[in-house]
């Protein structure tokens, strides 16, 4: 007989199950990439990366097509020429009469200015012409004591009005002053308006030629008293032009220290250096 192999015992459940570790192997297949999706990818990135660029390039192209001619220069007309240039001037004058300041007017400094004034403003808002013709008849009539009365009011308006100008100077850098009297001298040669010179102390004096030098010399001397001004001018010039070079030299090296002192006091007042053209000598 032959022998019979014992039943094995079953064995016991140890609560595990076998699906678990199958399930944690599929899922580590599936996040795997396969090599195929791999192969894919790099092969897109290859293509994108071979493109060339040509959209940046399109654009500019557009853009240069689109670009608008330039407007050509309008010709303008003779008349057109002309008030452009009238509009010019205005605004250059209108430049220079803001560059020359305005001083305070002041009170009237005269006797007649004072009945003036008087006459003026009893007679507000009728014409000049009558407020003058009534003053001057005043002034025609008035006695001595009425004058004196007149001239102390005016003496104390010149005083008065002296200060003011003079604060009203001070106000301004001697660098503002200088650039308004150059531009009252344009206006005085280009409008029929009065711009006289401000007065200012600390403005520097321009530097005397060497003729200016012998003339003020010359003149000083009492050789042409009693002689009109145009005359004695007259006569010093030629006598001018007859000097030798020796008798010119010294008044030329006074013209030459007048020029070293200029330009230094140019320099401490205006904090700007002078273009030297050199020494003018007359004759």
């Amino acid at each position: 007989m032959y022998a019979t192999k014992p039943v094995s015992r079953p064995k016991a459940h140890t609560g595990r199950t076998t699906s678990a570790p199958r399930q944690k192997a599929a899922s580590t297949a599936q996040d795997k990439p396969t090599k195929s999706t791999t192969r894919r990818k790099s092969s897109r990135k290859a293509k994108s990366k071979s493109k060339p660029r040509t959209k940046a390039k399109s654009t500019k192209a557009r853009t240069r097509a689109k670009a608008k001619p330039k407007p050509k220069r309008k010709i303008l007309t003779e008349k057109q020429k002309a008030a452009l240039a009238k509009k010019k001037e205005l605004t250059h004058l209108k430049l220079l009469k803001t560059t020359a300041l305005q001083p305070p007017s002041g009170s009237p400094t005269t006797t007649w200015q004072v009945v003036l004034s008087e006459a003026t403003k009893a007679q507000k808002g009728n014409k000049v012409g009558s407020s003058a013709k009534e003053a001057s008849a005043k002034f025609r009539s008035l006695t001595r004591e009425e004058l004196e009365r007149y001239g102390r009011v005016a003496t104390q308006n010149k005083a008065a009005s002296e200060a003011e100008y003079q604060k009203w100077i001070r106000s301004h850098t001697p660098t503002e002053i200088d650039a308004a009297n150059k531009a009252r001298a344009q206006l005085r040669r280009q409008t029929a308006g009065r711009w006289s010179k401000l007065r200012d102390e600390r403005l520097v004096k321009g530097p005397k030629t060497a003729y200016i030098l012998f003339h003020s010399q010359r003149f000083r001397s009492g050789d042409f008293r009693g002689t009109s001004a145009s005359e004695s001018s007259k006569l010093l010039g030629n006598e001018w032009k007859g000097l030798s070079a020796s008798e010119k030299k010294p008044f030329q090296d006074l013209a030459a220290q007048e020029l070293a002192r200029y330009s230094e006091e140019v320099k401490a007042v205006y904090n700007r250096d002078v273009a030297h053209r050199g020494v003018a000598k007359a004759g």
